[in-house]
């Protein structure tokens, strides 16, 4: 496991979700502002690729990232909190 990449695609991940949160609110006021808008549409395709990439090769982040197929794999291993990243 590389650990310095792990590190950077998550701290990639969490900048792309400030990112996010910021042009949410921004949107929440200004709905129809289309640049805000296709700001929101590219960040939103770089965050998710991340994330894909970091549950792809470390595991998922959060619930809402697991691949289940024949079980439930999120109580499995460590807690993202708990040295994946």
């Amino acid at each position: 496991m590389d650990v310095r990449n792990k590190e950077k695609l998550f701290a990639h991940i969490q900048a792309t979700s400030f990112v996010l949160d910021e042009l949410r609110l921004f949107l929440d006021t200004h709905p129809r502002d289309q640049e805000a808008l296709e700001h929101w549409r590219r960040t939103e395709k770089i965050r998710n690729d991340a994330v894909k990439e970091y549950t792809k090769c470390y595991g998922p982040i959060s619930a809402y990232d697991v691949d289940v197929e024949d079980r439930w794999t999120w109580a499995e291993g460590p807690w993202p909190w708990e040295g994946r990243c």
